[in-house]
């Protein structure tokens, strides 16, 4: 019977640390904001001329209650499984990795701000809340490519050093948007 117990024992601690919160795919900026090469997981591409990807995106879900008020979330996310690197002792090459998941944090932010200010968004049209989304989506993504572009990935320290300073600035500028969680 004791030898029951302690099987018991074992399998009930061995399903909590394999538990969700544990095998996480996805890391909330607001969470766990600094990243680390443990935290690429995806296979590399070798075709790739690059020496790492991480994969971010903005997941925000909007609505309307019942009493015409607005709710939103915003989330800035990078993807484990889909972030990879071929060199992962390179402190410079995080540091690079780590600023696009800021900069995608900075236009989270920027969501997180358009949703709260604007003028009774349950009248306007899904069309026009979607454009919104989408111009500021279009707008990120050209930030992230002359990020890499002005850098050369990383590589111009110069630039990266402007761009480090840049990113942080907004994100002080836009602190009162930074997620709650």
């Amino acid at each position: 019977m004791k030898r029951f117990f302690s099987m018991l024992l074992f399998v009930f601690a061995a399903s909590l640390s394999l538990s969700p919160i544990n095998l996480s795919y996805e890391i909330e900026w607001c969470r766990q904001r600094n990243i680390s090469w443990e935290d690429f997981w995806g296979k590399p591409d070798s075709s790739s001329r690059y020496s790492a990807i991480s994969a971010t995106y903005i997941q925000e879900k909007h609505k309307c209650d019942y009493r015409n008020r607005f709710t939103f979330s915003v989330r800035s996310v990078f993807l484990k499984t889909q972030s990879w690197s071929t060199d992962k002792k390179s402190a410079k090459l995080l540091h690079h990795e780590q600023l696009h998941f800021d900069l995608t944090e900075v236009y989270a932010r920027k969501l997180r701000k358009v949703f709260s200010e604007l003028d009774n968004p349950c009248q306007m049209s899904k069309t026009q809340v979607k454009s919104i989304i989408d111009n500021l989506y279009d707008e990120m993504e050209k930030a992230h490519n002359l990020y890499d572009h002005e850098t050369v990935h990383g590589l111009r320290t110069n630039r990266q050093e402007f761009w480090t300073k840049i990113i942080g600035e907004a994100l002080i500028e836009l602190d009162s948007f930074a997620c709650t969680d």
